[in-house]
């Protein structure tokens, strides 16, 4: 079989061919095609192929030009021009009734029908974008024109009725594409549409780096072929080996035998044999040209095929962006839905009191709450928001003291003579001792006739409230407390504990959560040894320093060590490995001016601002 090397060498003209591809840096193989196109558009349409299965048929040439970044179409347009220099019209592609008007223009006085052009369509895009409009016979018009069948439309206007006659226009067309981008052609297989084509790559592997002078360009005065009878230049089929194969491989596509995509395909390499012959100015297809045009064919075929492989590896990747689109999209929807459930679970302990878990989780309703009502309670329970109670046949929960409300306040005001003034904590966590001192009214004549007016309507006199320190032997602050507490627990001997035993008792004290958390982050004899998403480990001692690196340092590391943009739901996933939770994670990323957001939704992204300095942190 003749290589690719082999085929370029096969004669001089396509030797001139590959020698204007290297001088101007151009896949040879676009080049050839594109030579091909100019010649068979060089010749007048009265040039056909003789008819051995049905009548004469059209050498009317298509084209496409497929690269994977879509370059190159121009290139090869450019030196096909440089080596077959003769005069052509080139016309843009138009509506299906457009290419009908390229060769009948409208009827103005002085304005020729010319029989010869080349329509180019630089980018496929366009052609879709003509073949999608309702009503469209563009395809219709291309497949007619590759046969060159008759062409346009007769409307009520004589102005407006164009009607090209069969075989009396030579049309070829060059299309540039992209592999993900052929289907307006290949979605039209069963209709024949890519099998009119010839396919070539506009890059090459091959392709020299050394530079080369430009050669003479092709001649291009072709002889004059004197017509038969009828006006018509048959181009000969010399051996009897092509008819031959022609009468087989129309027998074999009538019994069902062919691919689809190759049913035009003996045709479409008689053109090309003919072609051939044409450019080495022949008349007669020879063993050579029918032996080269099966190598071109060979070369259409595996660049056609190399198409539909990339075009279904593109769609597949397409799919799998889908999915895993859909995939963050869940993983948020999830995240929110637990949320609610958790926001749920706590306004019914808050409203109803301690209840059972299984009749906390029927409460829930759907389905999809309810499973997940065991990851909506262990993170509660974690959270210090909710308490368990272990009981014979199941568990119960109830919130810890001091959950539930958002000032620290029940339905109704809890102020009491006698009470400390702010009630509970919000004294204590002031860092002011609490002055001792009682209210009384000042004795005079307006009291004095207050009090008679009293008396008379039966009102009894406004209680005063008192603001009074702490029971002696509790400390005024919160932070207090938790120092004695981790004293006594060292001289017990006891140097760690975790953070939900510290919860605990700073409530059993009278104590809430946020503060008890606030004077352990403050606690100069605390240190975290260890840390999950739902719990810590503390050590004790004088100057106690944390082996854990906080989420806010943590999360600023790992954004630099990346060093740009990365979605939100990868860095609380990758949080989570690393033991934070996905709140806090997402916390620490809203606190800190140095990490830059953009996106919303799963599309949100988070990296570090540019410039700054990882020490920082």
């Amino acid at each position: 079989m003749t290589t690719a090397d082999e085929f370029f060498g096969a004669t001089p003209q396509l030797h001139t061919i590959q020698q204007w591809a290297n001088a101007r840096y151009a896949a040879r193989w676009a080049v050839l095609g594109a030579v091909l196109l100019r010649v068979a558009a060089t010749t007048d349409p009265n040039v056909q192929l003789p008819g051995v299965i049905g009548g004469r048929a059209s050498l009317n040439l298509l084209a496409a030009f497929v690269s994977p970044s879509g370059g190159g179409k121009g290139i090869s347009d450019k030196v096909a021009r440089l080596a077959w220099p003769s005069s052509l019209i080139e016309r843009p592609i138009g509506s299906g009734e457009g290419i009908a008007a390229t060769f009948v223009p409208p009827k103005k006085e002085g304005v020729e029908p010319i029989t010869r052009a080349i329509i180019s369509v630089p980018e496929i895009d366009t052609l879709a974008g003509l073949a999608s409009r309702q009503g469209s016979i563009l395809l219709a018009q291309l497949k007619s024109m590759a046969m060159g069948e008759q062409l346009g439309q007769s409307n009520a206007s004589e102005a407006t009725t164009r009607i090209i006659a069969p075989h009396t226009y030579r049309a070829c067309m060059s299309v540039g594409a992209q592999p993900a981008h052929t289907g307006v052609l290949f979605d039209d297989t069963t209709g024949g549409t890519p099998q009119r084509f010839l396919w070539f790559l506009t890059v090459d592997p091959d392709m020299p780096a050394e530079r080369a002078d430009d050669p003479a360009p092709l001649d291009t005065n072709l002889p004059l072929w004197a017509p038969g009878y009828d006006g018509v230049v048959d181009i000969g089929y010399g051996p009897d080996e092509i008819q031959e194969t022609i009468i087989d491989t129309h027998l074999a596509r009538q019994r069902g035998e062919a691919d689809a995509l190759d049913g035009h395909a003996m045709l479409t390499r008689c053109k090309v044999a003919a072609v051939l012959a044409i450019l080495h100015h022949r008349s007669v297809i020879s063993d050579l040209d029918w032996e080269l045009s099966g190598v071109v064919m060979d070369e259409s075929n595996r660049t056609r095929e190399w198409i539909v492989t990339e075009a279904r590896r593109v769609a597949r990747q397409k799919v799998r962006d889908r999915a895993l689109n859909r995939a963050v999209g869940d993983e948020v929807y999830d995240e929110r839905l637990l949320d609610r459930v958790k926001r749920s679970i706590v306004r019914m302990l808050d409203r109803d009191g301690e209840q059972a878990g299984n009749a906390l989780r029927s409460r829930l309703g759907k389905r999809e709450k309810r499973d997940l009502f065991d990851q909506a309670i262990a993170e509660l329970i974690g959270e210090g928001t909710v308490t368990d109670l272990s009981v014979d046949r199941g568990s119960r929960y109830r919130l810890t003291s001091g959950q539930g409300d958002q000032a620290g306040q029940g339905p109704k005001p809890q102020v009491r003579e006698g009470d400390p003034l702010g009630q509970g904590d919000q004294v204590a966590d002031s860092h002011h001792t609490t002055p001792q001192f009682n209210v009384e009214p000042e004795f005079n004549h307006e009291n004095t006739r207050s009090e008679g007016l009293n008396r008379q309507f039966n009102v009894e006199p406004e209680r005063q409230l008192h603001a009074v320190s702490d029971p002696p032997g509790k400390p005024q602050t919160c932070g207090q407390w938790l120092r004695a507490y981790v004293l006594d627990l060292m001289t017990q001997g006891v140097d760690t504990r975790d953070s939900a035993s510290i919860i605990t008792d700073g409530q059993a004290a009278g104590y809430k959560v946020d503060n008890i958390r606030r004077a352990i982050m403050d606690c100069d004899l605390i240190g975290t040894v260890a840390r999950t998403k739902l719990s810590a480990t503390y050590r004790f001692g004088n100057g106690g320093e944390s082996t854990v690196v906080p989420c806010e340092r943590w999360l600023i590391g790992w954004l630099h060590d990346r060093d740009a943009w990365v979605r939100a739901g990868e860095v609380k996933a990758a949080g989570e490995t690393a033991g934070y939770h996905r709140a806090t994670v997402k916390s620490a990323a809203q606190r800190n001016p140095a990490i830059e957001k953009r996106g919303s939704g799963v599309a949100t992204e988070w990296r570090i601002s540019p410039g700054h300095e990882r020490a920082s942190a």
